[in-house]
């Protein structure tokens, strides 16, 4: 079973439930041309837990692609504003998935950009909502994605959005940092 079939059954069940979202992480690291490898699909989803009939729609469409998860871990995760897990039935792989809990997530999700992806449309994160979300978390891998989709797409950034967030998100100082890597 390959991670590409995987992203695609996961994208799948999350259009077919109608589900608004958009792919955050590693995987949109990748796709911007950071060189690495991963075994989950982070994503933010449009859900409240109060959204019972929405939610149990988006569990019976993960369930037809071979992907495992309970109403009640989504709605208590949701709750609790943290993740939760979608197994992969088939693989080792899994989607971690969370709600629109912090202003990040918001913009995160209203700067979506819709790529075509294993021949079928996904939502993925803007390469500076990804930097900005790499440079927060701030592991050694994250800070490497960052400094990755800025030297890629160094032409394509908003770099006055991206400082912008920065300073919002309290992390101008580590942006600086990265930026002086790119002269």
């Amino acid at each position: 079973m390959s991670f590409e079939n995987f992203v695609k059954r996961a994208t799948s069940a999350l259009r077919e439930a109608g589900v608004e979202y958009v792919i955050v992480g590693g995987f949109v690291a990748i796709t911007y041309g950071r060189l690495r490898s991963t075994a989950d699909l982070d994503v933010v989803i449009n859900l409240q837990p109060s959204e019972t009939d929405s939610i149990a729609k988006l569990v019976s469409a993960f369930k037809r692609q071979g992907l495992d998860v309970l109403e009640n871990e989504i709605i208590s995760s949701l709750k609790e504003r943290s993740h939760f897990s979608v197994f992969d039935t088939k693989s080792p792989l899994r989607v971690d998935a969370k709600g629109v809990y912090t202003n990040l997530d918001s913009k995160t999700l209203e700067n979506r950009r819709k790529t075509k992806m294993l021949g079928s449309d996904v939502w993925v994160a803007s390469p500076e909502d990804t930097v900005i979300a790499k440079l927060i978390y701030g592991s050694p891998q994250d800070i490497e994605d960052a400094l990755s989709i800025m030297l890629n797409l160094r032409d394509k950034i908003d770099f006055e959005y991206l400082n912008q967030q920065a300073e919002q998100e309290n992390v101008h100082k580590q942006l600086k940092e990265l930026l002086g890597k790119l002269k």
